[in-house]
């Protein structure tokens, strides 16, 4: 894998505000890579960031993660069912675009 893009993704995703979640995808539209990059990248080392705002377009978790991941939306009043994200809590691409321009630090420019 990529140092740069996996170290790029997993700051991305470290911008994501609480309460709020992004999709694989919209990680992966900013980050210049695929949605299941993304996902490989969450997979092999996400457990260091705040995972459970990485979602799959449909607000969903693999099961496994579920019972963690909620216990996090509950405390940071993330708006969920018990299996999945509610649409409202998503950030769209634009917004995290955004987060990025003006607060991330590329580590291809570090």
């Amino acid at each position: 894998m990529d140092e740069v893009v996996v170290e790029r993704v997993l700051r991305i995703v470290e911008l994501v505000p609480k309460g709020r979640v992004v999709a694989y995808g919209t990680v992966g539209q900013v980050a210049a890579c695929s949605p299941r990059y993304v996902g490989r990248v969450m997979k092999e080392f996400g457990s260091n960031v705040t995972w459970w705002r990485v979602v799959n377009a449909a607000g969903v978790l693999p099961e496994a993660l579920l019972p963690a991941a909620r216990e996090h939306w509950d405390d940071e009043a993330t708006a969920h069912t018990h299996e999945k994200v509610s649409r409202s809590a998503f950030v769209g691409p634009d917004h995290l675009e955004e987060l990025w321009r003006t607060h991330g630090t590329d580590p291809a420019s570090s």
